[in-house]
């Protein structure tokens, strides 16, 4: 059918004819002849309708008939097939691999009913709202204009906004920390995640457990047995599925509750990633973690009486993540609006007539289709510097299946130029040979499928080995399924689309005359070669190789770099563990007590050095940051006043000889220093450094804001890291644990000072042999209390560098890839180009040219073709370099040993695979050369 058929085709319909036929009217023309005059012009719109209903069939009949030939011609090159498709399945697999992670971290919606109806409640102020809030439990964090956000809130304006909003057809709480709770069922007792909610958190999210019931808010109500929901993984781990788990009893933090229901296996939760394993009624909250509750409840007629002193009537306490369901009706802005007068109206009776207007908080809402983003904002930056290293490898990937079909479409000019000769249009043999590329694409991709499936399991399993348990669903999805179809379908398109163009531009008639074809005629095919696609794909293969090289080796320096950095205290032959007893009821000198003897105990066992705790490990269990007041002392002109601060850890006696850091001054913590007797503290030598200029700090006070004054220094110790690795030691004050007993609270920094208490254990030898025993000794102290965190000191520092070693790791392995796909690249166009000039090497060896010249001319060609790649990847390094320099540490991303290395490796990779080639060409014998022309 001819093009200006199919366009009138399309454009012109039968308004259009009745529309021309009144304008020929018009002219004069009479009625008939005027229809027939616009037929003329319009061609007939039936036939024309008909016409290309017979293209469309006719297309799917060529296309089926392509795709056969496809097959039969993939079938007859098995060799270059699997080449090629192995090469595109691993960049696939990997691509999709990172895509199945991001889509599951980033893209999926939370697994409830309708989730595009729910909102998540957050607020922002400009400065911490004193007076209105002065405990927050839960997330706090500063947006993109420095002002204060959380997702907590009181729960009397819970109660309030639940009361009286107008915007949500449902309301559920949610407390807003995250908390590990001691779970015990038959004497054992373990650490389980676990979540205090409303009993309308289900039916808010519309979760209907899979057995049992949901809690309801009968049971989220003061005085109720407490009840929870587990898990569908706890219900598989402990429980082995049995349906008879309901009304069974285990212990939370020593309490009895009994299970009446379990999840779907694909709900985890409102954060994901952090997958929740108990559900208990909200209320519970004085039973279960009464270190939390001021006051316990009152018993009392009047629930305002029952309430007073609790979290529940706390105004001031901070606590729990709202979540509503939006009614259909209303739209985000206007939940919005209504929402803020409903929060000024809970908190208007804390605001004070000094209060200033900036730090009241105002009400946001958050789209809670995907929940809680605190893992997203992890591991994201890392996910899309992982998904640009595979997009490159899988160009890579393209480039060398795109030379592998240039040097095919050279060994198919014959068949091509017969298929011209009998008439074969050129369309349709682009058509025909992008049909088979785009076949070895989709082949690769269902092979790349289970490749992906392995590697994102792989990835969640390291992930998990480091963080804990990591929920995450990342079983294929559609989005997972369309994303591979669609990258396999542009992969054939990108790396077939040239070479059926330049395999089909071929002068047929010489072709059939030489018994093949030349590409571009004959002058230009060799000079073509040289300087055009295929070495311009070559090119591009090194350059990409050596910017994920360069990248891998600078991951690899960052980890070696943070793995040799001195920290300042011994990190061998150290067991680390935590206990909570605080969950369990233990407080103020009974938990004293309590840890005296737990360490006493533990000294007792073979192998064991020394025994002490703290409230922090110094290494990646975060830190506690007081501001202090010194007398006498003046900040720097650039020093904020809130800026005068110190590292606090409270700490058991020996602490610092235990760890191994120095004493180079004074005493360190000891027995003595216990709840009755004056404060006293041991300081760093930067804390001295920083804060007293001259004169020895022995005897020196501080004070830790209001709530610990006048702390006399009493030893100095040598500075050792605290918190992270990459910065230096802080100033940092090492206060003894006892003395925190019966102080006040403030600002809910100190609610669980002595709670969630970390033991460090200094053995003889391999510390983790020692679990046992230790395992024994807390099972005879508390048969509720559970171990968590065990692991040595090396293997802490080691899961706080887990984003350094995914990304060298997995960088470490793309590289390799990249680099190996690459030399391939590089082989299979000097095998190419060498093949072509066949006749010119038969007749250089014939005129007397020796085999080491040949083999010299085509390595010179082949290291020139690997240089001009590493220039470019050079150049693209030091391009890119600004996006990597957040995570590396004592290196800059242009680092030139880096790419010094990465470039001799590239050389020689790239030397090695052009050898072969020009190896097999210096062995030609000239007779035959001369011949084969």
């Amino acid at each position: 059918m001819s093009r200006r058929k199919r366009r009138l085709g399309d454009l012109y319909s039968y308004k259009h004819i009745e529309t021309e036929t009144n304008l020929n009217i018009k002219k004069l023309m009479p009625p008939e002849e005027g229809h027939f005059a616009t037929l003329r012009k319009f061609d007939n719109p039936v036939l024309i309708k008909e016409e290309r209903g017979l293209w469309v069939w006719r297309w799917l009949e060529y296309f089926g008939h392509d795709i056969r030939y496809g097959l039969r011609t993939i079938r007859r090159s098995s060799g270059f097939a699997a080449v090629a498709v192995l090469s595109l399945a691993l960049g696939i697999g990997a691509n999709t691999a990172i895509f199945s992670l991001i889509d599951a971290l980033l893209l999926k919606r939370l697994p409830v009913q309708n989730p595009k109806q729910l909102l998540f409640l957050d607020w922002t102020s400009q400065g911490w709202p004193d007076g209105i809030m002065n405990t927050l439990l839960g997330n706090v964090s500063k947006d993109k204009a420095g002002r204060d956000t959380s997702t907590s809130f009181s729960y009397p304006g819970y109660e309030h906004i639940r009361a009286e909003n107008h915007v949500f057809s449902s309301v559920a709480a949610v407390a807003g920390d995250d908390t590990d709770w001691n779970v015990g069922y038959k004497g054992v007792s373990d650490r389980a995640r676990g979540k205090l909610v409303s009993g309308t958190f289900f039916s808010t999210l519309g979760v209907v457990p899979i057995v049992g019931r949901a809690l309801t808010p009968d049971d989220d109500r003061i005085g109720a047995s407490p009840v929870a929901v587990i898990s569908y993984g706890y219900w598989e781990r402990h429980f082995g599925r049995d349906p008879g788990v309901l009304g069974r009893m285990i212990t939370v933090n020593s309490v009895p509750v009994m299970i009446v229901g379990v999840c779907p296996p694909q709900f985890y939760g409102v954060q994901p990633g952090r997958p929740v394993e108990a559900w208990l009624p909200l209320h519970a909250q004085p039973e279960v973690e009464p270190r939390l509750s001021p006051e316990p409840p009152k018993a009392s007629t009047s629930r305002t009486e029952n309430l007073a002193g609790t979290l529940f009537g706390a105004r001031d306490t901070w606590w729990v993540l709202i979540i509503g369901r939006l009614k259909p009706s209303v739209s985000d802005q206007q939940a919005r609006a209504e929402l803020e007068v409903l929060l000024r109206q809970s908190i208007f009776p804390d605001i004070k007539p000094t209060t200033k207007p900036e730090i009241i908080p105002h009400l946001d809402v958050v789209p809670g289709s995907k929940g809680l983003e605190k893992l997203r904002g992890e591991f994201s930056e890392s996910l899309f510097v992982l998904m640009a290293a595979v997009g490159m490898v899988l160009l890579i990937a393209c480039a060398n299946v795109a030379i592998l079909l240039l040097a095919r479409g050279t060994a198919r000019r014959r068949e091509i130029a017969v298929r011209i000769a009998v008439g074969a249009k050129r369309s349709r043999l682009v058509q025909q040979l992008l049909t088979e590329s785009v076949l070895l694409a989709a082949i690769s991709g269902a092979l790349g499928l289970p490749i992906a499936f392995w590697g994102t399991h792989l990835l969640v399993a390291f992930i998990s080995s480091s963080r804990g348990p990591v929920g995450l669903s990342v079983a294929p999805d559609l989005r997972v399924l369309g994303f591979t179809a669609a990258v396999s379908m542009l992969t054939g398109i990108v790396f077939g689309l040239s070479p059926a163009l330049r395999s089909t531009r071929i002068d047929f008639t010489q072709s059939l005359k030489e018994g093949g074809g030349k590409i571009l005629g004959t002058h230009e095919r060799y000079h073509s070669l040289r300087f055009g696609l295929g070495k311009m794909l070559a090119v591009t293969q090194v350059g990409l190789s050596l910017l994920l090289l360069v990248g891998a080796g600078l991951f690899v320096r960052t980890l070696a770099n943070l793995r040799d950095v001195n920290a300042g205290f011994n990190q061998d032959n150290l067991l680390l563990f935590h206990i909570d007893p605080t969950q369990n009821g233990y407080k103020e000198q009974r938990l004293v007590e309590f840890y005296q003897e737990f360490t006493r105990r533990l000294q007792t066992l073979p192998g064991v050095i020394g025994v002490t705790l703290s409230n922090h490990t110094l290494i990646g269990d975060g830190v506690s940051i007081y501001g202090i007041s010194i007398p006498g002392y003046v900040p720097k002109a650039r020093e904020k006043k809130d800026k005068v601060q110190a590292w606090v850890n409270h700490v058991g006696p020996h602490f610092l000889e235990t760890m191994g850091i120095p004493i180079v001054l004074g005493r360190g913590v000891s027995e003595g220093d216990t709840a009755t007797t004056p404060k006293v503290a041991v300081v760093n030598e930067q804390f001295v450094r920083k804060y007293f200029s001259a004169g020895s700090p022995i005897g020196r006070r501080f004070s830790l804001g209001t709530r610990i004054p006048d702390v006399e220094i009493v030893g100095v110790a040598r500075n050792a890291k605290f918190g992270d690795l990459r910065a230096d030691a802080p100033p940092t004050v090492y206060m003894p644990y006892q003395q925190e007993v019966n102080l006040p609270l403030e600002g809910g920094d100190s609610l669980q000072s002595l709670a969630d208490m970390s033991f460090e254990i200094r053995t003889a030898s391999d510390p983790l042999v020692l679990v046992p025993s230790v395992r024994r000794v807390t099972q005879s102290m508390d048969p509720n209390l559970a171990l968590f965190s065990v692991k040595s000191q090396v293997e802490q520092i080691d899961d706080t560098l887990f984003r350094e070693r995914l990304l060298a790791r997995l960088n470490s392995f793309f590289g390799l890839l990249a680099a190996l796909l690459g030399c391939l690249g590089v082989y299979g166009i000097m095998t190419f180009t060498t093949s072509l000039r066949t006749r010119e090497i038969g007749i250089r060896m014939a005129l007397g040219a020796r085999r080491g010249e040949i083999l010299a001319k085509i390595m010179r060609e082949t290291l020139i073709l690997v240089l001009i790649g590493i220039a470019v990847g050079t150049l693209a390094v030091i391009e890119a370099s600004r996006l990597l320099d957040s995570f590396l540490f004592g290196l800059k991303p242009s680092d030139p040993l880096t790419i010094a290395s990465s470039a001799l490796l590239m050389t020689a990779a790239g030397a090695l695979a052009g050898y072969l080639p020009a190896r097999r060409a210096s062995r030609v014998d000239p007779m035959v050369a001369l011949r084969s022309e």
